[in-house]
């Protein structure tokens, strides 16, 4: 049974908040607002009520404002974040390892680095996110993950819905690393990215579907419980939450190639995903007049990312497929070599013996005999991994 303790709202942090903006153009942490409630003898005590959020209006973004303004907050956990914290972060509750909240409108506009992996979502509205020196409007439905150390700020106003979902290093490895183990050129870039300490901020275009919707509905649903099921529904739901992360890709690309002002460290995930779709025929400059940069650029660009040039990612994709239809189908060796953008079966075969070791015919041969279905000499998937003599590369 749940014990009764001192507790405020999470829409009374922000009418405080929103109090001294409006009438003193004071921006108030989230510790001073507390302690603004304590002051005014504004606390409860008891066992608080919990919002519904399973009967929010998955249309009615003001429905869900109104069911998160209503989140208690326990006195007692505040006490305990970090001052440099406060300044940055809406707490809705510290005792959790994974926080999801909404980003207020009433934030100083100062740089704070946080030891977590946070996600940055305008499920309505607007905002401007600040990080790395760079500032960028972000649109409804757009998604940004940055890793710890990242120092950024959330600018938004009262009538955008921008969410946070602030994650520790174990727990976001846990939840989100299992999903990037896939044998494709992007999984690569995000470990890469999220998991390296390369501070490489991500962003991602996420339509707020319906169902999109009631992933997060679901997710606060379980935030707010304190049964004995809760935290691993919680979880549940936020590995839904980030396996959508990752289907979005080619929303990713169709959005990010239509905007020219993009930086190419926004774009890449996108350049990427374009280069695994098109390797059998895209040339680099097709894909820098893709993503209107200039192909020296571009190229430039792509090694220092990557540790890896052009050709090399290119050859590395089509290799991998033919490894697979070596392995998987009796197309000949001139049909395999077409398939996978080849002009000859010579080139196919001379290109394919150079990165594995053994020709077509060989590698086929040894695949087939195999007990247990493993490839001799088979040669990772691309990897998109920075090497160490590889300089650092600052695009725009």
């Amino acid at each position: 049974m749940e014990k009764m303790y001192e507790y405020f709202t999470f829409g009374q942090i922000q009418s405080v908040k929103q109090e001294w903006f409006e009438k003193r153009r004071i921006s108030l942490s989230f510790k001073d607002a507390v302690q603004k409630l304590v002051e005014a003898g504004q606390i409860s005590y008891g066992i608080p009520p919990r919002p519904d959020f399973l009967s929010w209006n998955l249309m009615d973004m003001r429905d869900l404002q109104r069911r998160i303004y209503q989140v208690p907050i326990a006195l007692k956990e505040i006490m305990d974040v970090k001052d440099q914290f406060m300044d940055h972060v809406n707490y809705l509750s510290t005792l959790n390892e994974v926080q999801i909240t909404m980003e207020s409108c009433y934030m100083k506009p100062q740089l704070v680095s946080v030891n977590y992996f946070t996600v940055i979502y305008v499920l309505s509205g607007s905002c401007t996110l600040a990080a790395k020196g760079n500032k960028r409007h972000m649109k409804e439905g757009e998604l940004c993950i940055l890793p710890p150390g990242v120092p950024y700020y959330v600018l938004t106003s009262p009538k955008d819905m921008v969410l946070n979902i602030s994650s520790n290093r174990i727990n976001f490895e846990k939840q989100f690393n299992k999903l990037l183990y896939q044998n494709n050129i992007i999984s690569d870039f995000l470990r890469n990215a999220l998991l390296k300490d390369a501070k490489d901020y991500i962003f991602f275009m996420v339509p707020p579907t319906k169902d999109f919707k009631s992933i997060i509905q679901h997710l606060f649903s379980e935030f707010v419980q304190k049964d004995s099921y809760s935290e691993s529904l919680f979880y549940y739901y936020l590995q839904i939450f980030y396996v959508n992360i990752l289907r979005s890709i080619q929303n990713t690309c169709q959005y990010y190639a239509s905007e020219e002002k993009n930086t190419a460290q926004i774009l890449l995930p996108a350049i990427l995903q374009y280069m695994d779709d098109h390797y059998r025929s895209i040339t680099l400059d097709e894909l820098a007049e893709r993503f209107h940069y200039e192909s020296s650029y571009l190229s430039r660009f792509i090694k220092a990312s990557t540790g890896k040039n052009y050709i090399k990612i290119i050859t590395e994709l089509k290799i991998r497929e033919a490894k697979k239809l070596l392995t998987d189908t009796n197309l000949s060796i001139a049909e395999i070599a077409l398939q996978t953008g080849y002009h000859s079966a010579d080139h196919f075969t001379c290109s394919f013996k150079k990165q594995c070791g053994l020709s077509p015919t060989a590698f086929r041969k040894a695949s087939h005999t195999s007990q247990n279905g493993k490839s001799c000499q088979n040669i990772p998937a691309p990897h998109c991994q920075p090497s160490p003599s590889t300089p650092a590369f600052h695009p725009d």
